[in-house]
């Protein structure tokens, strides 16, 4: 890997993680053209890890305030939503590793612009939804989480929208979905390393240029995104996504 292809995936996974498009998709996408065929995985969820300092160093007052008070709602939501992902990862983990291929991205990010703009669509009648439990909120965003491990399925993308369609604001809905990102990155990364995942042929120093530019990329998109969600719906996300998946299946990629 050389080094401007670290850059340009450090840059691709700190955007993408936090805007509704999908990280993983985008990396495998690109990591295809840069011709990174060994430890492609790995390099992913190290690049996850970037993005997870990031979203730590963004709601560290968030975070303090849930470590000194443990025993509050915030955090059981926190868990229902993480523990519903794990079981919907751990049932369907063959199904899901058969998507992890250049083949399937267009559709997938098809789905989720179709699936981004329901919002939209159903704004109407979003507004007038009776008050919602907020643990079925919780179950509902942790299966998308879930489902979102599919590389095209933008992961901020399925719970923001869920939140929206089960009765959250824009804001809270986008605070749930990144703080909820956490545990999920923290436990993929521990799975790759335990599969003994390898690095050698991309280079250290390449590794944490990339993992640097990530974690910046990742900061500037995750104030970003709280300033959009507070202005605009995700809509012009979902035609990006419809727009690449589109595209990629004419050249037939």
């Amino acid at each position: 890997m050389t080094w401007y292809a670290a850059v340009f995936l450090g840059l691709v996974q700190g955007l993408a993680e936090f805007l509704p498009i999908s990280s993983s998709g985008h990396l495998l996408l690109f990591e295809t053209w840069f011709g990174i065929t060994e430890g492609g995985l790995l390099l992913t969820v190290l690049l996850h890890l970037a993005t997870l300092l990031a979203v730590i160093v963004v709601y560290r007052k968030r975070l303090w305030q849930l470590v000194r008070h443990p025993w509050q709602k915030a955090t059981g939501l926190l868990l229902l939503a993480t523990t519903v992902s794990c079981v919907v990862v751990l049932i369907f983990h063959d199904v899901i590793e058969h998507l992890f291929t250049v083949r399937a991205l267009p559709y997938a990010f098809m789905v989720a612009g179709i699936y981004l703009l329901l919002p939209t669509v159903l704004r109407k009648k979003l507004q007038h939804l009776p008050e919602k439990n907020p643990w079925w909120q919780a179950v509902a965003v942790g299966l998308a989480q879930g489902v979102a491990v599919v590389p095209g399925l933008s992961r901020s993308g399925l719970t923001i929208t869920t939140g929206r369609l089960c009765g959250m604001q824009p804001a809270a809905a986008t605070d749930f979905s990144f703080l909820m990102s956490i545990p999920i990155i923290v436990g993929s990364l521990l799975f790759e390393l335990l599969r003994g995942g390898s690095l050698q042929n991309l280079g250290t120093g390449n590794i944490l240029l990339a993992f640097v530019t990530a974690f910046v990329a990742g900061i500037i998109a995750i104030k970003w995104m709280l300033d959009l969600t507070r202005k605009i719906d995700l809509r012009w996300f979902a035609f990006y996504l419809l727009i690449l998946g589109a595209g990629l299946l004419i050249v037939n990629f």
